[in-house]
């Protein structure tokens, strides 16, 4: 036992090495985070545009614009006692989530009507696109770690590159994964708490059998049945299944040894904050550590993924990464002859 964890311990300082020999790599999470997020303001504009600029006959710089949108869009049980006269056209926004009136007549009584469910829509379209910028973002990143441990640097240009010539398996793979993890939260959300275990052991499996799909679509020809790549991926995780996963352990006990030890210089700066009872030394001091624990956590959650590649590589093809060496890998990994 104290030679697996002398291995996982080797596992983590190679990848955090690697990580830091190529900063760039650093940054991908970064550039993906900013284009998600401008993509996503794209969207929520776009949904949000109909609504603003619903006719009203006032001027978007009126008032009056806005109180007739708020009397239109909320329902009468929101508390808009002007939303309650039939004529403002009560419950728009629940019909357009929904598909359900929520309309009254003149009586008060509830209007029975049923119309296509567009913001549901909306959703499920957002949902599946955001998958899709998911896998495009991973493949562009895990290409150039595949790059970066193949000796050569870092470049996001190439990495793009890279996932727009996988768009097919980009695409299929989304689709696939956005269904399954559509039809968990399902089935979860509908079944009885022992049943919801059952589908949280599959959805585990799931994400099991997938941890190479990316690797797979980076090293693969392209492929428009996503199946193809889970059965790639769980063919590789057989490969390099046992000791093969005790480099996360790695990963997690190297994430908690430098969270203890940082804890040593915010206790020393704690008794110097006492000694000279300077409660602006202890904050500043605070500030540091938490910045620092954000860091190291952030480089280690980067590191994890140079780990997952470099064991693909090395299960996939034999090739043994560097900084990794021959009888670590060996030792941490028992791959299959097939």
């Amino acid at each position: 036992m104290n030679t697996k964890f002398k291995n996982s311990w080797q596992l983590f300082k190679a990848s955090i090495i690697l990580t830091l020999r190529h900063r760039k790599l650093l940054w991908f999470p970064v550039v993906t985070t900013f284009c998600t997020a401008l993509i996503a303001l794209f969207f929520l504009t776009a949904m949000a545009l109909p609504v603003v600029l619903h006719p009203t006959g006032y001027h978007l710089n009126q008032k009056q614009h806005w109180v007739a949108l708020e009397h239109y869009y909320l329902p009468a049980h929101a508390g808009n006692p002007k939303a309650r006269d039939p004529g403002t056209g009560n419950g728009a926004l629940g019909r357009l989530l929904t598909g359900h009136s929520t309309d009254v007549d003149a009586s008060g009584h509830p209007v029975a009507a049923q119309t296509f469910p567009w913001g549901s829509l909306a959703l499920l379209v957002i949902y599946f696109v955001s998958m899709f910028l998911a896998t495009f973002f991973n493949v562009a990143f895990y290409s150039e770690i595949i790059e970066a441990l193949n000796g050569k640097g870092v470049s996001f240009r190439r990495g793009f590159s890279t996932a727009r010539s996988r768009l097919p398996s980009i695409l299929a793979w989304s689709l696939l994964a956005g269904l399954v993890g559509w039809l968990i939260r399902t089935i979860e959300q509908r079944l009885p708490f022992a049943a919801r275990i059952v589908t949280g052991l599959i959805g585990m499996a799931w994400s099991v059998a997938s941890v190479f799909a990316i690797p797979v679509i980076i090293q693969e020809q392209p492929m428009r049945n996503p199946l193809k790549i889970l059965q790639q991926s769980a063919l590789t995780l057989k490969r390099t299944w046992g000791e093969g996963l005790i480099g996360y352990l790695g990963f997690t006990a190297g994430s908690v040894v430098v969270f203890m030890c940082s804890l040593l210089p915010l206790l020393l700066a704690g008794v110097i904050a006492l000694l000279t009872r300077s409660v602006w030394f202890m904050v500043i001091a605070g500030v540091v550590w938490v910045i620092g624990v954000l860091l190291a956590a952030y480089v280690s959650s980067v590191a994890s993924h140079v780990y997952r590649c470099a064991l693909y590589i090395y299960a996939a093809e034999g090739v043994v990464p560097e900084p990794y060496n021959q009888d670590l890998l060996d030792m941490a990994w028992k791959v299959k002859k097939s």
